[in-house]
């Protein structure tokens, strides 16, 4: 695995907030707006941490500009603003939701995580 190019590509999501909005615009499906993202992000925030409008506002003119996340603006009265995931941040939350599985069946203490007793197969040994 090459981590250097790894940690390049998830750079513009290595921010608080960026993986909430994107798992609550998966979990929201087609057309999120902004004031169901807040409360939902909100009521999961833990710590009494809240993420304000402007931080949100920015979060999303970011991941959009990144290209993980779409907006469309409906010309009613009143005026509507919805986002929904594109396709790279959809297959970005599944591969997310499959290692947030692998971590709570290995969680570290657990005893699964723990080199062999005999030292055979791990990857750094020393002479």
């Amino acid at each position: 695995m090459d981590w250097q190019n790894l940690m390049r590509q998830l750079t513009p999501l290595r921010r608080q907030w960026d993986l909430a909005v994107l798992s609550n615009l998966a979990a929201g499906g087609e057309g999120t707006r902004p004031a169901e993202l807040i409360r939902a992000i909100n009521a999961q925030a833990r710590d009494g941490r809240q993420i304000s409008w402007g931080v949100l506002e920015n979060r999303l003119r970011r991941l959009e500009a990144t290209g993980y996340i779409a907006l469309r603006e409906i010309t009613n009265r009143p005026r509507e603003t919805r986002y929904w995931l594109l396709p790279p941040a959809g297959r970005l939350v599944a591969a997310l939701d499959l290692l947030e599985t692998w971590l709570d069946q290995h969680e570290p203490g657990n005893g699964e995580c723990s080199p062999p007793a005999d030292g055979v197969g791990t990857a750094l040994t020393r002479p």
